[in-house]
């Protein structure tokens, strides 16, 4: 998509092409767990052009021009997270940092917040405690918002789980879900990728490997359990891989680990993804494989093999 007028009269009214951006970015996020995140970066870019270019070369000043910069850091926080998704970390961050910085900029701090989170994710791999960090200013910037319940369900318990912080972890479920309780029923949207909801199903997951993480597989279970009830038939194929990645560690972090059941759900993980590969995948498949071999004394080595051309 391009903006065709750019550069005219910029008393030209852009309330008719505001509209079909934003048409097109709630397509990408109805779309986006079930869609290949190739096609969601392919969709989004001319988009994130225009809706960074519309604002200079129209002139626009006051409320108009901030609607346009809380749509232009929508769609970059969208491609950042689909970015993250596709394992290219590096651009994931730079787009968080500009979807986070015109955010602010417009005044819209959950926005914001859900930006940071995924920078908060991709530094957690390599540096938990500045994760922590990020994710503290993620969840003060986005006051009561669903995506405070995302940062302390899905980031800064993921970073304690990081750390095997078996306390940190409970105290951010914990806050996690009396944030989510604060929420109105029209703020936790439905399961998967959102900027402007949150959906107990995905904090159930979150919770549940957060906990598997540190060891308490026993806790992570009614998460778990709930998730999967929450995800089963809501056709978002992304969540439904991640849960049955997430049953699958689950089942080897048991005190008696069950390698069968393990297999199973990360057979089914991968057969669904085979239509949408993406690295995240292949990364849960060698993590569990992982576990696996060292719970059991036997990898996942058929569906390492499926997988490895995802990274």
């Amino acid at each position: 998509m391009t903006d065709n007028t750019a550069g005219t009269d910029p008393r030209v009214d852009t309330g008719e092409l505001h509209d079909t951006c934003i048409q097109i970015l709630s397509e990408a996020l109805v779309n986006y767990e079930t869609a290949d995140l190739s096609d969601t970066i392919s969709a989004l870019t001319p988009l994130h052009q225009t809706t960074r270019t519309v604002p200079r070369t129209r002139r626009l000043r006051g409320a108009v021009a901030l609607d346009w910069m809380r749509l232009h850091a929508a769609v970059t926080a969208t491609m950042a997270g689909a970015a993250y998704d596709q394992g290219r970390h590096g651009d994931a961050v730079s787009l968080a940092d500009r979807a986070a910085t015109v955010a602010r900029a417009a005044g819209d701090g959950p926005l914001a917040g859900s930006a940071l989170a995924i920078r908060a994710r991709v530094v957690r791999q390599h540096s938990p405690a500045v994760a922590l960090q990020i994710a503290g200013a993620a969840g003060r910037i986005a006051g009561a918002s669903p995506a405070r319940a995302m940062v302390a369900g899905k980031v800064s318990a993921g970073s304690y789980a990081a750390v095997g912080d078996v306390a940190g972890v409970r105290q951010a479920v914990v806050r996690a879900w009396q944030i989510m309780e604060l929420l109105a029923p029209s703020a936790q949207g439905r399961p998967g990728f959102a900027l402007d909801t949150y959906s107990p199903a995905d904090l159930a997951l979150a919770s549940a490997e957060a906990l598997t993480t540190v060891g308490v597989a026993d806790e992570a279970e009614p998460y778990l359990e709930r998730a999967a009830a929450l995800i089963a038939d809501s056709g978002q194929t992304g969540m439904i891989i991640a849960v049955h990645m997430a049953q699958a560690r689950t089942a080897l972090a048991r005190n008696r680990p069950d390698p069968d059941e393990a297999a199973h759900h990360a057979a089914r993980a991968v057969t669904l993804a085979m239509h949408r590969p993406a690295q995240w995948v292949a990364r849960l498949v060698r993590d569990v494989s992982a576990l696996a071999a060292k719970r059991t004394g036997h990898q996942l080595d058929d569906l390492i093999a499926i997988t490895a051309p995802w990274f």
